[in-house]
């Protein structure tokens, strides 16, 4: 037991370092832990609101590696099924804990404060539990939108979707959805939100003209045409509900009416419209609404971050995240980088999932993607 004592002491030791890194150097445990029951001080690892699964995984494989299997490993194994349970089946399982002749606080601390910090589970209501499409109609989600129309990008009355609250869409990962492609691997160099005075409802990619501009989902082309400050536009309905748009080319490759694969190319970049070079303008929306492509696109990997996105319905529109990460609610006193420093990242890096200005206020009740 000295010794497991002793190891335990020594993975807190170098946990805690890390934790501390920050400016302040204080112990995350001492500032995130008061509302939760906790008995004692022992918890299994330091990071107090909860280290990712890989995280956890390979912090057990590091302690079989080096010093062989002990109660310490078995914990921290028990601790990994143990986070798939319900809420309901780990308040039954801490008070069976309780129950054996030696009584594992730091388990029991280390469930506690999992559940304290658990993401919020939103059911999923409209426009059923969850929106995969179908390629077997011409026109794709058609049971989504009221009209189809060639001539304007976005057509939509505002207020479609106003009795939504919270629906979930299959991205990919489906026979029918086939794989997402990125519409064109280079810099990002204008992020989705508030620009210069004014919202912008996408993101900015930088390209050559001529360079192939391709489609994000299969799907069928809505619009391709000159169309005011977008310049040769080409708008494509996926079969999972949303529209991407594709702005600024300076070639069409396909037409209205085209059904089109993910990774098809769909016309050249440009810088046709209120351009001042050569870049694609990309938007993703849904029923008319602009949402955040950094929302579920993780550029870096060119890849989507989730096959299924969440799309919560707001007074403006729609509040979109991947299935599975953590939504922190704003309370009073809160700011960005104590938010980032919480959840083991950057303002940087909330502010642009979040589409906010990293120097922008915050308020009470906001929901911000973090994780």
């Amino acid at each position: 037991m000295r010794s497991l004592t002793s190891l335990l002491l020594l993975m807190l030791g170098i946990m805690s370092v890390a934790a501390a890194s920050g400016p302040s150097g204080r112990d995350s445990k001492r500032d995130t832990v008061q509302a939760v029951v906790m008995y004692g001080e022992e918890v299994l690892f330091d990071a107090v609101a909860g280290l990712t699964d890989n995280q956890v995984k390979d912090l057990r494989d590091s302690v079989l590696k080096f010093h062989g299997q002990s109660k310490f490993s078995d914990y921290l194994e028990l601790y990994i099924s143990l986070t798939s349970y319900s809420e309901e089946q780990l308040v039954a399982y801490i008070d069976s804990l309780f129950e054996t002749e030696e009584v594992p606080y730091a388990l029991i601390n280390q469930i506690n404060i999992f559940l304290a910090n658990r993401p919020e589970e939103m059911p999923k209501v409209l426009p059923k539990e969850l929106f995969i499409g179908s390629v077997e109609i011409p026109i794709p989600a058609k049971e989504l939108y009221p009209l189809w129309d060639n001539t304007n990008p976005n057509p939509y009355p505002w207020d479609l979707g106003k009795e939504d609250t919270v629906l979930s869409i299959l991205l990919t990962d489906h026979a029918q959805m086939g794989e997402f492609q990125l519409p064109v691997v280079n810099t990002l160099t204008s992020k989705f939100g508030w620009r210069d005075g004014r919202m912008h409802n996408g993101i900015d990619i930088d390209l050559e003209v001529w360079d192939p501009v391709i489609a994000a989902f299969p799907g069928v082309v809505r619009m391709a045409r000159n169309y005011g400050g977008y310049g040769r536009v080409v708008v494509v309905r996926h079969y999972n509900g949303l529209e991407t748009l594709y702005a600024h080319l300076h070639r069409y490759k396909v037409k209205e009416g085209d059904k089109v694969e993910a990774g098809q190319v769909l016309g050249l970049g440009g810088s046709s419209g209120n351009s001042t070079g050569s870049h694609l303008h990309f938007e993703v929306r849904f029923k008319g609404k602009p949402i955040n492509p950094l929302s579920f696109i993780s550029f870096d990997e060119q890849a989507l971050v989730n096959d299924t996105l969440v799309l919560k319905r707001t007074k403006h529109g729609y509040i979109s995240y991947p299935k599975g990460i953590i939504i922190y609610t704003v309370k009073k006193g809160d700011n960005l980088y104590e938010i980032a420093r919480l959840y083991g990242t950057t303002t940087y890096k909330l502010a642009e999932i979040n589409g906010i200005r990293r120097n922008g206020y915050l308020y009470v009740g906001q929901r911000l993607r973090v994780i």
